[in-house]
């Protein structure tokens, strides 16, 4: 008996649509093994590529994170100097109280080189005229420094002018005239020169200590005229403006009223 058979188209053939599913499978297995197998060899071909951005990326975050940490930083310290502006106001008094602590403020000084004559005779029994041959002589170099300064211990403050804030604008202070506070000889350079001795009549060294004594007037009486206290007092004003100002700012105008 003849069986009759019909066949199938090759679309339509289970077998051949198996085979077809199949192959079609394992195509794209291995396209996908290809392209995970060139994103492994992109990546093992760029991984110092990758490392830079990598590090980029790290400090990126690192810097923004130190600029708001300095923002932070920025706005504490304003705070703080805000604090200590108004802290300063209340500290006027206690700078000048260091500055006073001084007492006396060196403000000038000058050298002087002074030669004097002494010449002396024996006199006769009424005190009338020199006997003769008993003279003696010699001529006195008296060196020293003389210096003028400022008793700071009677220094007053009169006025103080702040401003909104509360910082420090003026200061006028109250001192006495400076004066001379030392006079030091230089012993080394003290010297007798021309010495004219006489056995009648030898050089009393009590007339020695007479001289140095009037050339330590001589000196400062010289020193006030030639401007010593004026100087002194243009280095006395310039010392203690420079001193507050180090305390309340550049700006702190500072004012001396002279005592008469």
């Amino acid at each position: 008996m003849e069986q009759d058979t019909e066949d199938f188209p090759a679309e339509e053939n289970p077998e051949a649509h198996q085979v077809a599913q199949h192959s079609e499978a394992r195509s794209t297995l291995k396209a996908k093994r290809t392209r995970l197998r060139s994103i492994g060899y992109t990546i093992r071909s760029n991984k110092v590529l990758f490392l830079v951005v990598a590090i980029v990326l790290l400090a990126l975050g690192a810097f923004a994170g130190y600029k708001i940490e300095s923002v932070i930083s920025s706005i504490n310290s304003q705070q703080n100097g805000a604090d200590t502006s108004k802290a300063r106001v209340t500290t006027i008094d206690a700078v000048f109280e260091q500055v006073k602590a001084q007492n006396t403020l060196v403000c000038a000084s000058q050298q002087y080189d002074l030669y004097k004559k002494s010449e002396d005779y024996n006199r006769d029994l009424l005190n009338k005229f020199n006997l003769p041959f008993t003279r003696n002589r010699y001529y006195l170099r008296y060196v020293g420094t003389i210096q003028a300064g400022v008793d700071l211990k009677t220094a007053k403050i009169v006025r103080k002018d702040v401003d909104k804030s509360g910082k420090p604008q003026s200061i006028v202070i109250e001192l006495d005239a400076p004066k001379i506070i030392s006079n030091t000889p230089d012993t080394k350079k003290l010297k007798l020169y021309d010495r004219e001795n006489n056995i009648f009549n030898p050089i009393d060294p009590e007339s020695v200590l007479d001289i140095e004594k009037t050339c330590i007037e001589e000196s400062d009486k010289n020193a006030v005229k030639g401007g010593l206290i004026d100087q002194a007092k243009v280095f006395a004003q310039q010392n203690i403006q420079t001193m507050l100002r180090g305390a309340f700012g550049s700006k702190v105008k500072v004012t001396i009223n002279w005592r008469s």
